[in-house]
C-alpha cells in the first residue's frame, strides 16, 4: 500500500487540518482520508492525543506509536506536530489552515476561543473555509463547557438507562459505543457543507453536539414518553414485541465454554420452525407460547426451556441451522471470531498494513462501499510528527531557515 492516491478518490484534492482528537473527531476526518483527501493530523509532544496513550499496546508495550486503538482511528492520513502553548503556535495553525479545506475539532468551545481559531478568526485566513466543531453538547448552552468521553456520553444520552437487566443498576455498553455512532452523522453533515461549497462558493460552520446525535440510538424511547407518558425500563436481551429474544449459551468449544447464541423469533413461523428444530414441536402449540403475546407473557419459563436445550448444542452449528430454516439468530463472537470470520474475509474488510512502528497489522476497513469511488486505506497511522517537513516546508511554505528556527525552539514538538 504506498501514499499515492487512485485517481477515481472521491475527495481527491481536499485538505483537511485535522485538530480533533480520541474517537468521534478522528474517525469523522477518516471517512474523507479513505476516500482520497489529504488529511494532517496537528499534534504535540507536549500534550499527546490521549488516544496515542490507550491500549491496546503492540506487544503489551506503552508507546505514542504503538497504540492499535489510534492506529485504527487514522489510517490514510499524515501528521505534524505543533505546540499550540509556543509563542507562533496560533500563527503557525493559521498559516497552515489558510492552504486547507476544512478544519475539525472536537474541544469543548473555550480552546479554539482561546488560541482565536473560531470560524469567524479562519475564514479571515481562508474565506471559504469549512469548519466543523464537535464538542460533546454543542458549542453553545449550560451544558456546552462540560468535558467527557464515549461512556459518559451514552449515560447522558439515556443509553445507559436501557442497557442494564431489570432491577439493576444501569451500566452502559462497556466501550464508548458514541464514539462509533456519532461519526456517520458528522461525516455526512461535512460532506453536504463541501457540495455546498462546491455549488456556491461559500464555507460553512458547522455546530455538531455529540448528544444531539447519539440520541438517535434511543429507538423509542424519548417518542414513547412524548406520546404516551411512559417511561421505557430497560429490558435485557429482552424486546417490548418479540420472544424469544435473547442470548442462550451453548456448548463448549474445546476449553472455552463461554459460547452464546443470540436468537430473535419476530413471527409465529418463525417460533414454530425453531420448535421444531429443537425436537419439541410441543412447544409451539403450548398456551404459554402459541402467539406472540402469549410468549411475551411467560418470558421466563421460555428462556428456561431454551437456555436449557441450547446448553447442548454448538454455537456456530445452531446458528447455521436455525439461519437455513429462517430463524434469525447469530453467534456472539469473540475478537477471535471476528478476525476469522469467513463473511469478513469474503468481503475483504481487514486491511494489513506495515506500520514503521508496530509492523504489519489489521486494520477496520471502511463502513460502506461506494460502487464507482470505493474507498483506499492508503497508508498506515502516522508516527506522531512523522511527515514535519513536508507539511510545514511544502504546504505551509516555511523556508528552511524558518524550519529549522522552528525546530530549535520548540514550536514544531
Amino acid at each position: 500500500m504506498t501514499d499515492a492516491q487512485l485517481p477515481d478518490d472521491v475527495f481527491a484534492g481536499i485538505r483537511v487540518a485535522d485538530f480533533a482528537w480520541v474517537g468521534v473527531g478522528p474517525l469523522v476526518s477518516k471517512y474523507l482520508a479513505d476516500h482520497g483527501a489529504e488529511v494532517i493530523r496537528v499534534e504535540s509532544s507536549v500534550r499527546p492525543e490521549p488516544l496515542r496513550r490507550a491500549p491496546p499496546f503492540v506487544d503489551d508495550q506503552p508507546g505514542l506509536d504503538n497504540s492499535g486503538y489510534y492506529a485504527d482511528f487514522n489510517s490514510s492520513k499524515r501528521c505534524c506536530s505543533l505546540n499550540m502553548q509556543h509563542p507562533q503556535g496560533v500563527e503557525l495553525a493559521k498559516r497552515l489552515i489558510a492552504e486547507c479545506d476544512i478544519v475539525t475539532e472536537s474541544f469543548t468551545p473555550k480552546a479554539m476561543r482561546a488560541w482565536g481559531l473560531t470560524y469567524d478568526d479562519l475564514r479571515a485566513v481562508r474565506p471559504d473555509i469549512i469548519m466543523i466543531s464537535m464538542p460533546m453538547y454543542g458549542s453553545t448552552g449550560p451544558w456546552s463547557m462540560w468535558q467527557g468521553y464515549g461512556h459518559v456520553l451514552q449515560a447522558a444520552a439515556g443509553i445507559s438507562h436501557l442497557t442494564h437487566y431489570p432491577g439493576e443498576e444501569p451500566i452502559g455498553t462497556g466501550v464508548a459505543y458514541t464514539d462509533f455512532l456519532v461519526p456517520h452523522f458528522a461525516a455526512a453533515a461535512l460532506i453536504a457543507a463541501l457540495d455546498h461549497r462546491q455549488r456556491t462558493g461559500e464555507g460553512q460552520n458547522i455546530d455538531f453536539g455529540q448528544l444531539e446525535a447519539a440520541l438517535h440510538a434511543t429507538e423509542t424511547m424519548i417518542l414513547d414518553y412524548t406520546v404516551n407518558g411512559r417511561e421505557q425500563e430497560a429490558l435485557g436481551a429482552r424486546h417490548l414485541d418479540h420472544a424469544p429474544h435473547g442470548t442462550y449459551q451453548c456448548a463448549p468449544r474445546g476449553d472455552d465454554d463461554d459460547r452464546w447464541i443470540a436468537i430473535a423469533c419476530t413471527t409465529d413461523d418463525e417460533w414454530r420452525a425453531l420448535a421444531e428444530i429443537a425436537g419439541r414441536p410441543q412447544w409451539a402449540d403450548d398456551p404459554r407460547f402459541h402467539t406472540r403475546f402469549d410468549r411475551l407473557s411467560n418470558q421466563d419459563q421460555l428462556d428456561a426451556l431454551l437456555a436449557a436445550w441450547t446448553r447442548a448444542q454448538p454455537a456456530e452449528q445452531l446458528m447455521q441451522t436455525l439461519q437455513a430454516a429462517g430463524v434469525p439468530a447469530g453467534v456472539v463472537q469473540t475478537p477471535e471470531d471476528l478476525r476469522s470470520d469467513p463473511q469478513l474475509a469474503h468481503r475483504g474488510h481487514f486491511w494489513m498494513l506495515d506500520h514503521p512502528a508496530m509492523g504489519r497489522r489489521a486494520y477496520d476497513g471502511p463502513s460502506f462501499r461506494l460502487s464507482e469511488t470505493p474507498a483506499n486505506l492508503h497508508k498506515p497511522a502516522p508516527l506522531l510528527g512523522e511527515n514535519n517537513e513536508y507539511v510545514w516546508k511544502q504546504i505551509a511554505h516555511l523556508s528552511d531557515d524558518e524550519y529549522v528556527e522552528l525546530l530549535i525552539t520548540g514550536a514544531l514538538e
